[in-house]
């Protein structure tokens, strides 16, 4: 396993906008004015060659830009594109938090799922969605996106 500052990044720079794309589903951070912000595939760099489960992407924006405040704090945004397998998503997402948090202790973390099924009221019986509830204390971000089209996720900070 790779640390996250070893793996290059995507996407990285100052500007209005960063995505990401899978199997027609899109993430996109967005913003009125431009930000700092890192890409880093998750399931492509830092977990290669590990048979965890993991994200497959991270998002890390930060708060300065030339000791400029953009943005009240620093966040880390963990990504999942998925399909319509919400349980493994949450899975998915703990493991990569779980194994990468100590590498961005100054950044507040999010996770969110992209995929083909919305929000399931049973999820939060899932032990997974718990443990990922309790490592970042808030609620992960589902967003449906609409089977076989193309749709992008937009998510404004």
């Amino acid at each position: 396993m790779k640390r996250v500052n070893e793996c290059k990044t995507l996407a990285s720079g100052v500007k209005s906008q960063f995505s990401v794309s899978e199997m027609s589903k899109t993430f996109t951070l967005r913003s009125q004015s431009d930000f700092l912000c890192e890409v880093v595939a998750i399931d492509k760099c830092v977990f290669t060659g590990s048979n965890l489960r993991r994200c497959d992407y991270l998002f890390l924006v930060y708060s300065k830009i030339e000791k400029i405040e953009r943005f009240d704090e620093s966040k880390a945004y963990f990504i999942e594109l998925k399909g319509d397998d919400v349980r493994s998503a949450c899975k998915q997402l703990y493991n990569a938090i779980d194994k990468t948090r100590s590498e961005i202790l100054n950044f507040k973390i999010e996770a969110k799922v992209i995929g083909t099924k919305g929000f399931q009221p049973d999820i939060r019986n899932n032990d997974y969605y718990r443990k990922v509830r309790k490592l970042i204390k808030t609620e992960i971000g589902f967003h449906k996106v609409h089977k076989g089209n193309s749709f992008n996720h937009v998510e404004l900070i």
